[in-house]
């Protein structure tokens, strides 16, 4: 269904439980594809929207934590996906346009301004006139701006966390070691939306009182851990204790669980909702089937990496959204078939065997036109996969903005510098040194070359050239003692990207 100036939808939010309503308030055409402009409601309710209500109708103002209060729009795809329902046709509340650019959501705004709006007014001003204040306080025996954002204990050392009161529009907090009175502050404050917590030594950690939204978590030595219900996300970090018992509500239905390495054995989390898998070089779906069978999100990235047993997605019964990215080790008989995942309303697969992506795209032809999200890019033949298992470029092979011509000459450098660090290996460390210094230099000249009048190299790019350097800079002995962030300098100083 195509999304048409005054349609007015609503969609089922999982963490309100209630339906909430958006209106597609114009169509904007330009030299690229029509998009449809999208504002939210201010709107929410336990059934569906129904048209006798469209007339009292009034958009969502967003003010929460650091948004100026305004309108949310948004441009999205003219499709409208098939989890949204359609409620009826009104006047458009707005004929402002944005820049703003976003995929349909589930209400989530509407989510967090609810959220924002529960916490007291007094705290509420407190921290938006922090925020614009330019006034400074004493923390940790030096002034400080008072409107402090985030603070990471590793460049602002502190003792006591009781401390930190004195930034009222503090949300993230990087801890690298456990602070007397960590969970008094936490309680203390609804605005620390995000938390890093690193080498805390504790067996049980309890954040039941506490507002994170994203939680970062050493999970090294912990036994037990309870989560506070608004929980959105849990990112594990260290060593998982086999069998940890986690405490979430409703046994992590609502949760995003982001692991490292290995699919964790985790006691308290049988209702899972999301995961998300990054750097995967082989992953079993049998494994995340056993322990999480309740999933409606599934998303996997491969650093490239293989999937053994993807035939037993069709088993996730209430998968609505599944994305992969870089991964292989499947064939065209292991996609599952429409039929087995009747919720599914976004499938993308990004960099995958061509015969399977081939079948991919047939098989959800008409579920696409029914409205399901579906992208299907970047198909690989197995030469490619020969060829590119061990470049970091691989991703720029298909991208509009860089020809085929550059992704290649990308990979064949990378391949050239690496070759080059390996043979210093067997040198002196003056060798190795004045050696590494001209692999630096070739490497950086040579990207400086291939962007000199053609600037295709933006952020993205930028990040992935550093990020090699950096694997390759990694292969240098410890035992030579030098220092690769001098060597990372140099690279800086030479770019002119």
């Amino acid at each position: 269904m195509l999304a048409k100036a005054g349609d007015v939808y609503c969609v089922y939010n999982n963490y309100l439980k209630k339906y909430t309503a958006c209106q597609i308030t114009k169509i904007e055409e330009d030299d690229q594809k029509p998009r449809a402009v999208i504002l939210s409601l201010d709107w929410s309710r336990e059934e569906p929207l129904k048209e006798a209500e469209l007339s009292s109708l009034q958009p969502l103002y967003k003010d929460f934590m650091y948004w100026n209060r305004g309108i949310h729009l948004s441009n999205v795809n003219v499709n409208v996906p098939a989890n949204y329902t359609f409620a009826g046709n009104v006047t458009p509340l707005t004929d402002e346009s944005t820049n703003s650019y976003a995929t349909w959501g589930d209400g989530y705004e509407v989510y967090r301004q609810l959220k924002w709006q529960e916490i007291p007014k007094e705290q509420r001003d407190t921290f938006k006139e922090a925020d614009k204040s330019k006034e400074k306080v004493i923390f940790a025996g030096k002034e400080c701006l008072i409107s402090k954002h985030h603070l990471n204990d590793d460049w602002t050392p502190f003792e006591d966390a009781l401390e930190l009161k004195v930034f009222p529009c503090l949300s993230k907090l990087t801890l690298k070691k456990w602070h007397e009175n960590v969970y008094e502050y936490l309680q203390s404050t609804p605005f620390i939306t995000e938390l890093v917590l690193e080498n805390h030594n504790k067996t049980k950690l309890d954040f039941s009182k506490t507002s994170t939204h994203r939680l970062s978590l050493d999970m090294t030595g912990v036994e037990e851990l309870i989560l506070n219900d608004d929980l959105e996300e849990l990112i594990l970090l260290g060593e998982i204790t086999k069998d940890c018992k986690i405490k979430a509500y409703e046994s992590g239905a609502n949760l995003l669980l982001q692991p490292d390495k290995t699919i964790p054995k985790l006691q308290g989390l049988k209702d899972l909702g999301k995961l998300h898998f990054m750097n995967i070089s082989e992953l079993d779906i049998e494994e995340i089937l056993t322990e999480y069978p309740k999933l409606r999100e599934l998303r996997l990235w491969g650093k490239p990496g293989s999937l053994l047993h993807f035939d037993r997605v069709s088993e996730f019964k209430e998968l609505e959204v599944l994305t992969t990215m870089d991964l292989f080790g499947f064939t065209a008989e292991d996609i599952p078939r429409p039929d087995s995942l009747p919720n599914l309303h976004r499938f993308w697969m990004n960099s995958l065997p061509e015969d399977a992506a081939k079948v991919a795209k047939k098989l959800y032809k008409k579920r696409k036109e029914e409205g399901l999200d579906l992208w299907i890019t970047k198909p690989r033949k197995p030469e490619w996969l020969a060829q590119n298992l061990d470049n970091p470029f691989r991703s720029w092979d298909g991208q509009e903005n860089i020809t085929p011509a550059n992704a290649k000459k990308a990979a064949a450098l990378y391949r050239k510098t690496r070759a080059g660090m390996v043979k210093l290996v067997e040198s002196s460390p003056d060798e190795m040194m004045q050696g590494a210094t001209e692999l630096v230099k070739l490497y950086t000249e040579g990207f400086n070359k291939m962007d000199k009048g053609k600037y295709f190299i933006e952020t993205v790019e930028r990040e992935d050239i550093y990020t090699a350097l950096d694997d390759i800079l990694d292969l240098i002995p410890a035992e030579f003692n030098i220092d690769k962030e001098n060597l990372l300098n140099f690279f800086d100083e030479l770019k002119d990207f």
